[in-house]
């Protein structure tokens, strides 16, 4: 049998599948959205409610990836990137932000500051899985030419009117 050559993307999407990933939320069902939606798409997802302890698990284990709230009670999300930073940790550079803050002025100017990538809540699901695979993507070497144009665009929130077939997630 001969099979056919896949298209870039098809190939760095499959090469980011099965990814590890830490997801580390405060509130239960986006949690469970997130792990969700992730598990579907083939990767181990470990979730943990508590900063503290997420921020222990990223030290002990070899994640892919980390997607943490911003507003957590204890550990807030840029006290987890600091530590991250503080403690050299390559996480700090394979982390996006989850927020339902983007209109404060120092939510805005942090995320200015550290530049990385962030979801909106309430977002998408399919903009979950676009910032996932771009980051890993970005991550894994793979470069941004071979995403699909749509992976190659940021979320942008609620400027477009989504697909009626997509799921949504609203706080």
């Amino acid at each position: 049998m001969i099979r056919a050559p896949r298209p870039e993307g098809q190939a760095a999407k499959e090469r980011a599948r099965g990814s590890r990933i830490l997801v580390v939320e405060d509130e239960p069902t986006v949690a469970q959205l997130i792990a969700d939606v992730l598990g579907e798409e083939g990767h181990s997802v470990d979730t943990i409610l508590d900063s503290r302890q997420g921020l222990d698990l990223a030290r002990a284990r070899r994640y892919d990836l980390v997607i943490c709230d911003l507003r957590m009670p204890h550990l807030d999300g840029r006290a987890f990137y600091r530590q991250l930073a503080h403690d050299e940790n390559p996480l700090q550079h394979r982390l996006i932000f989850v927020t339902g803050d983007t209109l404060a002025p120092r939510t805005v100017d942090f995320l200015q500051r550290c530049g990385l990538p962030y979801l909106a809540k309430p977002f998408l699901v399919e903009e979950l899985k676009e910032v996932v695979a771009r980051s890993l993507a970005a991550t894994s070497g793979i470069p941004p030419s071979s995403l699909d144009l749509m992976e190659r665009e940021a979320p942008r929130g609620h400027e477009h009117s989504p697909p009626r077939d997509w799921k949504r997630y609203e706080t």
